[in-house]
């Protein structure tokens, strides 16, 4: 290819075989691309937020429902990013092509005959390399959109057999056992397509029109393409893995498809865990039970504006005055094992019933927590706690330290755990407060 003498094309004017769509791709990719980064942030703030106050079925739910939410739109904001950045390439090869339209000049590089041998090899011409960029940004605006829409009817079956299989577990009388009855309903749902798309496959042209097995076949496979699961349904989808061939293009959808919901998911771990990353190989975890420690979230004026506490705190590492506020939050994510273990029973419309029964209630639920300091066991019979700035719930412990010395002093708050421990387990740690006098 020479280089220098190839006769260019107009080079003042966007190439004819650009994407006819390019103008729109990029209106939607710059108009929405912030957008769906802050509905993101957001939408990880309401996850923090909302998962922590749920347990048991309603949990996994909520959990699979923001797994997917949270990853398509993620999906769609690197999606738009990532197309602006290609096209944004697209345009400075065009400008450059506008500007030197014969390309490279050799004679003007310092470089040796082979170097520009290997340039002469490798290098594309600016019609070529504009064309590629164009042809890129537009799968890539493609492949991201189809594969936002996918994850919608995958999200409304998971969801809904997930909703069934609770059902038919708590009809069953074993509430434990919704994911495996879960599974069984995806195995009966996605089982009979996989048969008839073999069959298809395998015996499709040898199927008699009209028969049992044809017709059993071609009603079995509409009845998944009108439910969204087919080719049928994403024809971008299809269009790409026809073109590039069905198994790389299955191969990379599903591989985007993983990336995204661990992201969903690495997202919400780290949202919860501020000092999960970082090169903090030598310096100790803070652990739960651990001695010589002060962890911040322990203090509620360290503690983040929107954070929701799933841990006991006190107001301040300095405790003044003859009590010190003991908060420990309800979540029925973290300790709802501990009212589940107390006797239930609905609100009464009788003052002294009402009474009675939240007396019996509190002597249950905080039975099942130890309050020590110092390591000496309290004998503190705790209040109902609500703080409506953040939606909080739990017990109050207002623990008398008038007679304290100055100093470090520590309160632990250990609850009894969800499961007995096995022999050889290590027994539970308690939440450990340091505070000063």
């Amino acid at each position: 290819m020479d280089l220098e003498n190839a006769p260019p094309e107009d080079a003042n004017q966007i190439p004819k075989r650009t994407t006819p769509t390019w103008d729109m791709e990029l209106l939607l990719s710059g108009a929405t691309v912030f957008a769906l980064f802050q509905g993101a942030q957001a939408m990880m703030a309401g996850g923090a937020y909302l998962l922590p106050r749920l347990q048991g079925d309603v949990l996994m739910l909520c959990s699979m429902l923001f797994t997917y939410g949270y990853g398509g739109l993620i999906l769609l904001a690197l999606t738009f990013a990532l197309h602006l950045a290609i096209r944004a390439y697209w345009v400075a090869l065009i400008g450059m092509n506008s500007v030197f339209p014969n390309g490279i000049k050799l004679e003007a590089l310092k470089a040796g005959p082979l170097t520009k041998s290997v340039l002469l090899q490798r290098v594309r011409s600016m019609p070529e390399n504009i064309e590629r960029a164009d042809n890129g940004a537009t799968m890539v605006f493609g492949i991201g959109v189809s594969i936002a829409m996918v994850l919608v009817p995958v999200s409304l079956v998971v969801t809904l057999m997930f909703a069934v299989a609770a059902l038919l577990a708590w009809l069953s009388g074993l509430p434990a056992h919704a994911d495996w009855i879960m599974l069984g309903l995806m195995a009966l749902l996605f089982l009979p397509y996989m048969a008839s798309s073999a069959v298809d496959k395998a015996r499709g042209d040898r199927l008699r029109p009209g028969s049992l097995a044809y017709r059993m076949t071609h009603a079995c496979l509409v009845f998944y393409a009108r439910i969204g699961l087919s080719r049928a349904s994403n024809p971008l989808v299809t269009v790409f893995s026809s073109n590039i061939g069905e198994r790389r293009g299955q191969a990379i959808i599903f591989t985007v498809m993983m990336v995204v919901m661990l992201s969903s998911l690495a997202g919400l771990v780290l949202s919860r865990k501020d000092l999960g990353l970082g090169s903090f190989a030598e310096f100790p975890d803070p652990r739960r039970g651990m001695g010589s420690s002060v962890e911040g979230r322990s203090y509620a004026n360290t503690q983040e504006p929107d954070w929701s506490p799933a841990t006991p705190y006190l107001p301040d590492l300095v405790v003044r005055g003859a009590y010190a506020r003991l908060v420990v939050p309800y979540s029925p994510n973290f300790n709802g094992h501990l009212m589940k273990a107390c006797p239930s029973s609905s609100e009464s419309k009788s003052t002294a019933d009402e009474r009675a029964r939240r007396d019996v209630l509190l002597d249950c639920f905080s039975g099942q927590i130890t309050v020590s300091l110092d390591g000496k066991p309290l004998a503190l019979r705790p209040d109902w706690y609500t703080e409506p700035a953040r939606d909080l719930r739990g017990l109050l412990y207002m623990v008398p330290v008038q007679d304290l010395a100055d100093g470090r002093h520590e309160l632990s708050v250990l609850t009894r755990p969800e499961e007995a421990p096995k022999p050889g387990d290590d027994p539970e740690q308690p939440f450990v407060i340091a505070f000063w006098r």
